[in-house]
């Protein structure tokens, strides 16, 4: 009968398969030592900044304070008082309904109070006028 020898793969064919797989866990080495500096690199950048943007904050935070109460204090009472006349202007002229309408500035009857208009999203932009061919 023929003999049949059950051969082991040859160390010449398995040696081109060795070769792909140290490429490829080299490659991926690389690739993570490369993330691993990138991400680095980011987060010092990002410490830098935020010490940056603290010490900004740290000096503007004494003015802003201040321009807030600054407007508590005068401009907010002046344009709610502003705003409480032209209602009343509007009680007494009718004609003046449509502006009251438009920026809908009305009272709460029964309180009084001033209704603010609610917040209206920004305005979009037009549509871009067609391309004439």
């Amino acid at each position: 009968m023929d003999s049949f020898d059950n051969k082991p793969s040859s160390p010449a064919e398995a040696n081109p398969l060795q070769a792909q797989y140290d490429a490829l866990q080299h490659m991926v080495v690389s690739i993570l030592i490369l993330v691993i500096v990138i991400s680095g690199t980011l987060n010092i950048y990002f410490l830098r900044q935020w010490r940056t943007v603290s010490k900004d904050l740290a000096a503007v935070s004494p003015q802003a304070t201040k321009m807030i109460a600054d407007y508590q204090k005068t401009s907010a009472p002046a344009m709610n008082d502003f705003v409480k006349k032209i209602i009343e202007f509007g009680r007494t002229h009718p004609d003046f309904a449509p502006v009251l309408t438009k920026y809908n500035l009305q009272v709460d009857t029964s309180t009084g109070a001033t209704v603010s208009p609610p917040a209206s999203p920004a305005p979009t932009a037009p549509a871009p006028a067609p391309k004439k061919k």
